[in-house]
């Protein structure tokens, strides 16, 4: 592929992606058509096809960007949080990147959250964590069975965040991550839940 067509490829994927998201902020992803997004993209319906094979897989494949970089932000959690070792700096720094970035794309966690695939993507961000803290081994830490760690850690969060974006953002980013802080340190300093240094 020569660059000159792969730059068409990125440009008509963008402006398909950037159609859809315009669409999926005004209305109900079920009211969404083929023809809108077409339309709103300015690009020809083979073009769209050529991509995707319905809105289904175009909805999955915005969803995959935004985890992506939900990924990224939540990867840079320091090891430490598991071993009892963190200092609560390093935690606020965590809470801080990882909240300004839900907030920064706050209208799109929005639309996904409340639209009626919401909880499709609710799963989709549980999914990302558990990747995450499988990849950072954090069974060695636990003094209890990991699926048990994992669904209480992430089921906290993920439902926190979610109570965070379906209530239009009530608190301040600065307030959200203090939130966090006061309820989730708690569980990752807990001597029985993680196993003693």
């Amino acid at each position: 592929m020569t660059a000159k067509t792969d730059l068409r490829v990125k440009k008509s994927k963008y402006a398909i992606k950037n159609a859809f998201w315009n669409l999926l902020l005004a209305e109900n992803f079920q009211k969404i058509t083929i023809k809108q997004i077409i339309l709103e993209a300015q690009v020809n319906r083979a073009t769209f096809y050529k991509y995707y094979a319905n809105k289904y897989e175009l909805l999955d494949s915005v969803e995959n960007d935004l985890m992506t970089e939900f990924e990224k932000m939540t990867a840079k959690a320091p090891n430490s949080l598991f071993n009892n070792d963190f200092e609560d700096k390093q935690l606020d720094n965590y809470y801080h990147q990882l909240v300004q970035y839900i907030y920064k794309n706050g209208a799109k966690f929005s639309a996904l959250l409340n639209s009626d695939n919401g909880s499709t993507f609710i799963n989709k961000l549980i999914s990302t964590d558990k990747k995450v803290w499988q990849q950072k081994k954090i069974e060695k830490y636990l003094s209890v069975p990991e699926r048990y760690a994992l669904a209480a850690m992430i089921g906290m969060a993920t439902n926190l965040i979610t109570e965070w974006v379906k209530s239009d953002f009530q608190e301040t980013p600065q307030e959200f991550s203090n939130v966090m802080r006061k309820i989730i340190t708690p569980l990752l300093s807990n001597q029985s839940f993680f196993k003693k240094k």
